[in-house]
């Protein structure tokens, strides 16, 4: 913070304005009313009255492209789609079987909130895309004051092609939900990181007024009550998307460190400025509010979970004590482990052999050796890659050995407990092995350097997807089946004809040459952005020597973007090596990391616009 004073002035910061210089007597909050209806003229002028029709004509187009390509819905997919769609019909809470609680459930809160308040699928997706780049544009303003900037992000967020690829935008699936809601996520951050507390001082240019002053003026903060308010509801708007995004997927756990820095990071720089000890105190506190609000809407959703299921876990697949007993078979020391057989028959073998409850059970060893994925036999289709999670919950099924969740939670304590006495009685030898998390394969050094080339590929294609990228040929099927129908209305397609053509002169067809021409566009685009973001990090370092404004703090969280990015595509393809399709890859990953690489180079882009205006302010002085 600077601390400068001119007699008898006193600078005062508000809420995405520019300090303002105000004199004894005289508020800040006191607006000329002819200079206000100026302002409102202003805002009317032929050039402004034809950029907001463009940008409406750019939002009714785009809401076509949504409303012809269509969310479809693949009903027959029992352990994904479907799995989801049944979260949301009604009856699910009175359901207890082996599927019921294998994933998470935020993507059948998803469907029950947009359906309850009246819109359809492809609705619903359009809008949460709309609110994205609503909120990415207006973070990046508020950021930098950039109008361009602002409006190219707006932009770019809301035709992104990633909206139209077959299974990360138009498939009734949560993945097509991760790229909108991290864009919005994203963007909610970057607002609440520069609220009441700006992130970058003041805009750019300002230094050179500063350095004018005296060194003796004060900053200091006036926080006016709406102010606190708008950043208690931002708060909460924060936490509830990502409440969202952490219940939509099993591994969305790796959102939480970045979520929690940025929280600590905006605390310390509340205590660090010089609002008055009340205020700070206040602030400190609304600062935590979004990870109240993440807190208190995870807990709830356990809540319901417990009260209809008796488990208070999101998922008993990769939570609880199922998750449990494949962990500890994972762990077995065993040299016919691989990064493709992840639980080798033996391992298993080796658990039975040390737990008398297992033993005990003939009907279920009979099922996991013998049915399901490894069918006829186990030895001639070993369990492949995380499938022992899927084939150990048919095994109880199909043996009569599930009655209820809380149940084989039971059961499956009792057989831990049984495990770990072995490992400790040197029955089991633990693996010296490395692991990235619990629910993947431990792996050897080697192993683990093996992933490198993949996943610098897969972290490519969040700047050029075009080796990957699907246009949509999925379609909602017109077959009669109770479960396809269901699933159509609960999301207010109708079944009788469930690809309609709302635009005559606009098919799917026009809609997926206008994908193509897009996601070329976007490959182009974001190339461009990444050498644009190589010479903002060659001009902060050279404006740092010069001892100028370097955007640190912006280029800093630019680069722990691409950092953690990186870390996730590292985990995805450490997960999905066994399958042996890159696709899959992309399936997992582009979707929540496209957006932190894009908003990197967005805060990049913002860097060089300050840069830019910082030196035509120089030339002007």
């Amino acid at each position: 913070m600077y601390r400068e004073e001119l007699p008898g002035e006193v600078m005062s910061i508000r809420v995405g304005e520019q300090a303002a210089m105000a004199r004894p007597g005289y508020h800040a909050d006191v607006r000329d009313t002819r200079s206000g209806i100026t302002d409102v003229l202003h805002a009317f002028t032929l050039g402004n009255i034809i950029l907001y029709i463009f940008l409406g004509t750019a939002i009714v187009l785009r809401g076509a492209m949504s409303f012809t390509l269509h969310m479809w819905y693949p009903w027959i997919q029992g352990a994904d789609d479907a799995l989801l769609m049944r979260q949301a019909l009604p009856g699910y809470e009175s359901s207890d079987d082996s599927m019921t609680l294998a994933k998470n459930p935020g993507y059948g809160y998803w469907i029950r909130f947009y359906s309850k308040i009246g819109l359809s699928a492809d609705a619903a997706q359009f809008c949460i895309w709309l609110l994205a780049a609503l909120v990415m544009g207006f973070a990046l303003w508020h950021l930098f004051h950039s109008r361009f900037l602002a409006i190219f992000t707006f932009l770019y967020v809301l035709w992104n092609p990633l909206a139209f690829e077959n299974w990360l935008g138009t498939r009734l699936y949560r993945n097509s939900l991760f790229a909108p809601l991290t864009f919005l996520l994203l963007g909610l951050l970057i607002v609440f990181l520069g609220m009441v507390i700006p992130l970058r001082g003041n805009r750019a240019g300002d230094s050179l007024q500063r350095s004018s002053h005296s060194k003796n003026a004060v900053l200091s903060f006036r926080i006016s009550p709406l102010q606190y308010c708008l950043y208690a509801f931002l708060g909460v708007c924060t936490g509830i998307t990502m409440c969202l995004l952490y219940l939509l997927k099993e591994d969305s756990i790796w959102l939480l460190p970045m979520f929690v820095f940025v929280v600590l990071f905006k605390t310390f720089r509340i205590v660090r400025s010089n609002v008055a000890l009340l205020s700070k105190v206040l602030l400190v506190f609304l600062s935590f509010v979004p990870l109240i609000t993440l807190f208190v809407g995870v807990s709830a959703s356990m809540q319901h979970v417990q009260r209809h299921f008796g488990v208070s876990l999101l998922n008993t697949r990769t939570q609880g004590e199922l998750e449990g007993f494949v962990e500890r078979i994972y762990l077995i020391d065993n040299p016919e482990q691989t990064t493709d057989i992840w639980a080798p028959t033996s391992s298993i073998q080796k658990a039975i052999d040390v737990s008398p409850t297992l033993q005990g059970n003939h009907k279920l060893i009979q099922e996991l050796f013998h049915s399901g994925f490894v069918a006829p036999d186990i030895q001639q289709n070993p369990i492949r890659g995380d499938f022992l999670t899927w084939q150990i919950r048919a095994a109880l099924q199909n043996s009569g050995q599930w009655n209820n969740e809380s149940q084989i939670q039971r059961m499956f304590r009792d057989v831990n407990g049984e495990l770990d006495q072995a490992f400790t009685d040197g029955r089991l030898r633990e693996t010296d092995k490395v692991f990235l998390t619990s629910g993947m394969v431990p792996r050897s050094g080697g192993e683990i350097s093996e992933l490198i080339k993949p996943t610098l590929r897969a972290f490519r294609w969040n700047i050029n997807n075009l080796d990957m990228f699907q246009i949509t040929t999925g379609f909602n099927d017109t077959a009669s089946n109770p479960q396809n129908v269901a699933g159509l209305e609960k999301v207010r397609i109708d079944p009788s004809n469930p690809n309609p053509s709302v635009l005559s002169f606009f098919t799917v067809d026009d809609a997926n040459r206008v994908t193509t021409v897009l996601s070329k566009a976007y490959a182009a685009v974001n190339g461009l952005l990444c050498m644009l973001f190589a010479a903002t990090m060659i001009v902060s370092i050279c404006r740092a020597i010069r001892g100028r404004s370097a955007e640190a703090v912006a280029l800093t969280l630019s680069i722990l973007l691409f950092l953690y990015a990186l870390v996730y595509v590292f985990s995805v393809v450490w997960f999905t090596q066994y399958v042996g399709k890159e696709y899959v890859t992309f399936f997992y990953s582009a979707g929540s990391t496209a957006p932190f690489v894009v908003t990197a180079f967005f805060l990049g882009l913002g860097a060089l616009s300050a840069f830019y205006r910082s030196e035509y302010r120089v030339e002007e002085k």
